[in-house]
């Protein structure tokens, strides 16, 4: 069988999860499954998803058929909300992932829901829309830059300001296994001068005017490297405040990402399994250059995976993404780290100390209060 979740890039759409699996039918075994039938993948103890079957595929051979096999095409709640088609319906203007949970959290499968994980950091505008759910659902992910997992029975949605509850990962991808938490590769595709990078970008909200941010110097020195990226931003200053974070968190063209192979002939998948079906998609990468025997490590973010299940082996590929990509300010996080210490404390003075210089915001020169 095999298995698939997620995206492969920060800059891809959600698309729906997919799982294809193989039976023997010389006796008319798939007489027994239908249209939205449950299909459950788990590995025990550890992981399990509730897919749909979608299709079947007959391998009817001559003869007595004895050899005559189905394929099994299944789809994910992702994949479901694909053929979800509203028809002008409105949306009331609230934060993103509130929206989405709001408008189509009824319209999810019976026994499944969308969970949220904040209500999200942007506002997205009132529209009436017409289209599939799941295309709505990747426009506002797209706005609020958070993170969405598919898990059991239900859509996690997380908020970009709590990009941090994804962590702590305890997952290590390394050379050689050395730790409860390693897994050792069997191969590594390390992601450099992507299409991620960007030196200009162009968000186009539904109404408000279209916000374009340019990295200058970036584009003295690669020329232009742009993107246009259609959101539901419900102003023209928030627009303009994606584009900004869209260009500056993309500003690095030697910013990696990763493909990682691993596979159970070395490795105990458990602890992997476990961390995805928790939503902790937070990633340590452990690598080497060529010719270098200097070890160097990455802090990443599984973006999608794959599997492939035989009766010998199963084999899994990892997309990441750079966690610098939903890097942004945070005065106290357990991902990010804390500002300035243990000393700063959420709209209150700031008290900074070197060489008998006091800084407080009440009498240092062009000074601020933070949260102010």
């Amino acid at each position: 069988m095999n298995y698939s979740t997620g995206r492969q890039t920060q800059f891809d759409s959600w698309s729906p999860g997919s799982l294809v699996f193989t039976i023997r039918n010389n006796a008319g075994q798939a007489d027994a499954y239908n249209l939205n039938d449950d299909i459950v993948i788990e590995a025990v103890g550890y992981f399990d998803q509730r897919l749909y079957l979608q299709e079947i595929l007959y391998n009817d051979l001559p003869g007595t058929g004895a050899n005559s096999t189905a394929t099994i095409v299944c789809t994910d709640l992702l994949g479901r909300l694909g053929r979800t088609q509203v028809f002008e319906q409105y949306l009331n203007s609230t934060n993103t992932l509130q929206q989405i949970d709001d408008e189509f959290g009824p319209l999810m499968p019976t026994g499944t829901s969308i969970i949220i994980s904040g209500p999200g950091d942007s506002i997205a505008q009132a529209e009436t829309y017409t289209g599939t759910a799941l295309n709505r659902l990747n426009l506002n992910m797209t706005t609020e830059q958070g993170w969405l997992g598919v898990t059991d029975i239900g859509i996690y949605l997380y908020a970009r300001s709590n990009v941090d509850d994804l962590a702590p990962g305890q997952i290590v991808f390394a050379r050689e296994i050395s730790g409860v938490y390693q897994l050792a590769y069997s191969d590594i595709k390390r992601i450099a001068l992507g299409s991620n990078y960007l030196n200009t970008c162009t968000v186009t909200p539904p109404t408000a005017a279209a916000q374009n941010v340019s990295d200058t110097d970036g584009i003295t020195a690669y020329g232009y490297y742009g993107a246009e990226i259609a959101s539901v931003d419900d102003t023209a200053n928030q627009a303009e405040g994606l584009a900004s974070w869209q260009v500056y968190s993309r500003s690095n063209p030697a910013e990696l990402s990763f493909q990682i192979s691993v596979n159970d002939l070395v490795n105990d998948l458990g602890t992997l399994f476990t961390e995805i079906y928790v939503n902790q998609p937070v990633v340590t990468v452990g690598y080497q250059q060529p010719g270098s025997s200097v070890n160097y490590v990455s802090s990443q973010i599984m973006q999608g995976w794959s599997m492939t299940v035989t009766p010998a082996a199963t084999y899994m590929e990892i997309f990441t993404s750079p966690l610098t990509y939903t890097n942004f300010f945070t005065l106290d996080s357990a991902t990010f780290g804390r500002l300035g210490g243990t000393g700063v404390t959420y709209n209150s003075e700031i008290f900074y100390n070197e060489s008998d210089y006091t800084y407080n915001d009440t009498f240092a020169d062009d000074a601020g209060r933070l949260g102010w």
